[in-house]
């Protein structure tokens, strides 16, 4: 085996036993939340559920990530998956934590004061930062979305 053959044999087991060990740890927080009532109220319970299937979700897409990085890692690679999952992972996690932090839609312990703007600039120019990061998720999770619906081109073998 080459060394580029390890390093992603290393890398496929590391995603297979982060993506693992996260679901776990989701489970057991879905579990114990269950039980405790989420720590929020029945409104809120809604959006933290929800959080908890969009990191199942991560976890398991990371899983599948490790499984196909290792079968490549043996030389026998899997096909590509049609939609761009990790990109629509990815960005709708980030569209679902910037909705949270901006319409307060779970109960959060604040160890660290927010940003607050001193002036009427730093007010304006967080709110379009935070437009343009919004954005910028939709963009991503749409890409991933794009890259299954497009046409595909043919090759040469047919």
């Amino acid at each position: 085996m080459n060394a580029k053959r390890i390093g992603i044999q290393v890398l496929g087991w590391l995603a297979l036993v982060v993506g693992y060990g996260l679901a776990l740890l989701l489970i057991r927080g879905v579990y114990i939340g269950a039980t405790r009532g989420f720590g929020a109220g029945r409104s809120q319970a809604l959006w933290v559920v929800l959080g908890y299937l969009l990191f199942l979700g991560f976890a398991a897409y990371l899983f599948t990530l490790g499984r196909r990085a290792l079968s490549v890692a043996k030389g026998s690679p899997r096909p590509r998956a049609r939609f761009g999952w990790g990109r629509i992972t990815v960005g709708t996690i980030w569209l679902y934590s910037s909705a949270v932090e901006h319409f307060h839609l779970m109960p959060v312990r604040q160890r660290i004061k927010p940003l607050e703007p001193t002036n009427e600039t730093q007010a304006v120019a967080m709110k379009a930062t935070a437009v343009l990061i919004a954005l910028g998720c939709v963009a991503l999770v749409l890409s991933g979305v794009w890259r299954g619906i497009r046409p595909r081109r043919m090759d040469a073998n047919g």
